[in-house]
């Protein structure tokens, strides 16, 4: 560690990518803080951003701002733009996180990323036994959720002396339905299906089940402006979580929330194998139904100027002297106009880099692949989101 601060990369300079870099300049004591993605122009913008909203800061604390195209698929440009830094996030596409992790290890480079899809978290953990040889921490799904959700819930249970059973619902929703899906994209579309569809795992009855993805639909109450929302199990969310509260949690579960409607849509498009990942032939050519469908549909669902929101409720039911209580945490943020952040961006991006920032100033000692929440306490957590002007509504009450 350099005394005069620390520097990070960042690759993927999208939504989160960007605000993951406002934030670790604000607060992660940086000397440099370097972008990276396949398009150097969606690199330029974003330093362009970052200047205008930080230009006085970073001029005053002597931040060096870079940026660089990167291939994230070759180990090779990987290797040379890590060398240097204390620690990296990937917020790029989940399918290059494994990847991302090998280097990370190789160059001694602290890693997270945002997650999702756990086949990719199942790959990262078997890195372990090299992280631990390479005294480097890994901490997979760091993002709103997997991550900020898996957070309030442990910051919940460490005020028990028992956990019966953990209930989380998330969504990053549009103010209102919009467009053929009474949806619009807040996080990467690939990113999104690929919740949707793939593994679940739960506690159920202290056992951890695998079920089905985008199944169990269900409608909740909520208050105004919300009312009623669908929910519905997906994969990734849950994370590493089932697997470190065996024994001593009943059940643990997460659902997304969507408005009403949405889930019948998407499952139609299910059905008809336009969701599917196997390839099929066109003209003579392989084609994936569901790059070509995200292709297809990406613009038509684009938030561009309209304005999105974040709702999460957690649901921490237990013990604690006796007394049966039920802790919950809620969450309905919104885009910021003075940064021009969407809800998204804020709960993602500022989630991880309270990771990142932990991991380059050696804050997290243990070494390996580490799930977040062995590695972060909870208490510390919400600590830090509310430092950063994400406002958690905490309840408790006697059951």
């Amino acid at each position: 560690m350099a005394k005069d601060g620390y520097s990070y990369l960042i690759l993927g300079a999208g939504f989160q990518g960007i605000a993951a870099s406002y934030d670790v300049i604000l607060h992660g004591g940086s000397k440099r803080v370097v972008l990276a993605d396949q398009s150097f122009r969606n690199c330029e913008f974003a330093l362009k951003k970052l200047r205008q909203l930080l230009g006085f800061f970073l001029k005053k604390n002597r931040i060096q701002l870079l940026s660089y195209a990167l291939d994230a698929s070759n180990k090779k440009q990987l290797q040379k733009i890590m060398k240097g830094n204390d620690a990296v996030l990937s917020a790029l596409p989940y399918y290059f996180n494994p990847l991302v992790a090998q280097t990370a290890i190789e160059e001694k480079v602290h890693y997270c990323d945002l997650g999702g899809y756990f086949e990719m978290t199942e790959r990262i953990l078997k890195l372990d036994r090299k992280a631990k040889k390479a005294h480097v921490t890994l901490i997979p799904d760091c993002g709103v959720s997997p991550g900020m959700c898996n957070s309030l819930a442990l910051c919940a249970m460490e005020k028990l002396t028992k956990t019966e059973s953990v209930r989380i619902y998330c969504g990053g929703l549009p103010l209102k339905p919009k467009g053929p899906l009474g949806y619009k994209i807040v996080f990467n579309l690939e990113g999104v299906l690929g919740n949707y569809f793939g593994k679940s795992y739960v506690l159920r009855n202290g056992k951890i089940k695998k079920i089905a993805s985008f199944s169990e639909p269900e409608l909740i109450q909520f208050e105004r402006p919300l009312k009623l929302l669908e929910a519905f199990v997906t994969g990734g969310a849950t994370s590493t979580c089932p697997w470190t509260f065996k024994g001593k949690v009943k059940n643990y579960e997460y659902k997304t929330l969507r408005y009403p409607g949405h889930y019948e849509k998407i499952q139609f498009l299910k059905e008809l194998g336009l969701l599917d990942t196997d390839p099929v032939l066109l003209n003579g050519n392989k084609i994936i139904p569901r790059k070509f469908f995200v292709k297809c549909v990406e613009p038509v669902l684009k938030l561009e100027q309209e304005k999105d929101l974040l709702v999460m409720k957690v649901i921490v039911a237990g013990w604690k002297d006796k007394k049966n209580l039920e802790i919950t945490y809620d969450i309905l943020e919104y885009a910021d106009s003075k940064t021009g952040f969407t809800a998204m961006q804020r709960t993602t991006g500022f989630s991880a880099a309270i990771i990142l920032e932990l991991l380059a100033k050696n804050a997290i000692l243990e070494t390996g692949v580490v799930p977040l929440e062995r590695g972060v306490p909870g208490s510390l957590f919400l600590k830090e989101i509310r430092r950063r002007g994400i406002k958690v509504r905490e309840t408790i009450r006697q059951i």
